[in-house]
């Protein structure tokens, strides 16, 4: 036969184990929210330049989500993403977009229209366009617009001044745990006093 205290603890055992039940399964379903990776902020400079008779003029410029290619190889033009004072933050190789490429061969435009794609730097203010065999300067385009409307459009990027939700997640989720910590770490100790 039970004594009353071991029939208490079976029903203390039974009203809590739902409840332990419960948060726990609120920890196993948030566990993969909390354990993906944070968004993905890569961005990239994209900049447009016209070449037309030996002539480069600037164009637009813009940031978006990416990641620049790798052009290590190419040295036909030479790219320089500037910051203040004139500091270069990286300078970058390209092919010679004037080229045309088709199944019969090359030909050399002389009207084009091409982009630049640079890795993202907040400190870029401006890109300058360098012949790579002269290293004659043929354009330079200011990019600091580029970098605003990105940023007017996107706030919650941690560039542009957010991105603090994803350490809430974190801390939800750890306060979640600790207090169903808790409730076992009670719920075990409760037992053992009866």
């Amino acid at each position: 036969m039970m004594s009353s205290a071991s029939i208490r603890n079976r029903v203390i055992a039974m009203k809590s184990l739902p409840v332990i039940i419960l948060l726990l399964l609120a920890i196993a379903l948030s566990l993969p929210v909390a354990a993906a990776p944070l968004n993905d902020t890569a961005k990239v400079f994209i900049v447009s330049f016209h070449y037309k008779d030996g002539t480069v003029m600037p164009g637009s410029s813009r940031v978006v989500y990416g990641y620049p290619p790798d052009n290590i190889a190419n040295r036909d033009m030479l790219v320089d993403l500037v910051g203040k004072n004139g500091a270069v933050l990286g300078s970058y190789g390209i092919e010679e977009p004037r080229v045309l490429y088709s199944d019969k061969g090359a030909v050399l435009e002389s009207d084009v229209t091409f982009s630049v794609i640079l890795p993202f730097d907040a400190g870029a203010q401006r890109v300058d366009l360098y012949d790579g065999v002269t290293k004659t300067k043929l354009a330079s385009a200011d990019i600091t617009g580029a970098y605003t409307k990105f940023c007017d459009a996107h706030r919650d990027d941690p560039d542009c001044g957010g991105g603090g939700s994803p350490l809430l997640m974190y801390g939800a989720v750890i306060l979640l745990a600790l207090v169903v910590a808790g409730a076992a770490a009670w719920f075990f100790l409760a037992r053992k006093k009866t």
